[in-house]
């Protein structure tokens, strides 16, 4: 089964593990189902993040750098130190780990949320957010993109996550709204271009920040 399939599947659960050129800096997506599986069959994390292993593994293309898929968990695979997935990230040692998340567009009023996990970080949060939000609004199709990165604004804080609180690697914890990962209608397909031309921005965002 190609890479492409595995993350259209809903059979099993597993892992796409992608190694490339550079692991000083690490895409992770812990939550991945395809779109119109918004459930995981994990008891501690029911709710999937649709379409976020397309968006991870299209950011880690960009930046060429290593990656690493959960597709359909059957556990919480960042809160856990011991999980196959938290254990490969750590293989790598990264500097900067990069996790792709997906948000309701309910809880949040912002496209898009980063976080560090702790007010301490909120620096580099908030450095981000700006050099992404400045990519977007030179796109008209981007340009009403929401981005926040300042810790007492967001809700997805991530600071129970411990992939993000790990003193290993700064850790950005990224959430995105339906339209930078979903289809715009019906319950299945890949991601939109406009998703992707997103992820253009947060890739050069990151180059920016982290060479």
């Amino acid at each position: 089964m190609n890479i492409h399939s595995k993350l259209e599947s809903t059979q099993s659960s597993h892992l796409i593990v992608e190694t490339r050129r550079r692991a000083d800096i690490v895409v992770g997506v812990p939550h991945h189902a395809p779109a119109g599986t918004p459930h995981l069959p994990c008891p501690e994390h029911g709710d999937s993040d649709e379409n976020t292993g397309f968006v991870g593994r299209y950011l880690a293309d960009r930046l060429d750098c290593c990656s690493i898929v959960a597709c359909n968990a059957t556990v919480d695979a960042n809160k856990h130190l011991n999980s196959d997935y938290t254990m490969q990230i750590a293989t790598w040692r990264p500097d900067v780990l990069v996790e792709i998340h997906g948000h309701g567009k309910v809880r949040s009023s912002f496209d898009v949320e980063i976080s560090c996990g702790s007010a301490a970080f909120t620096t580099a949060s908030e450095a981000l957010a700006r050099a992404i939000e400045r990519r977007c609004l030179a796109d008209a199709d981007l340009a009403d993109v929401s981005v926040c990165g300042r810790f007492a604004d967001i809700y997805f804080r991530a600071t129970k996550t411990l992939t993000i609180t790990d003193p290993r690697w700064l850790a950005y914890h990224i959430e995105l709204s339906p339209r930078l990962r979903k289809p715009e209608a019906g319950n299945t397909g890949g991601p939109t271009a406009l998703a992707f031309r997103f992820c253009d921005c947060l890739a050069a965002a990151l180059v920016e920040k982290h060479g």
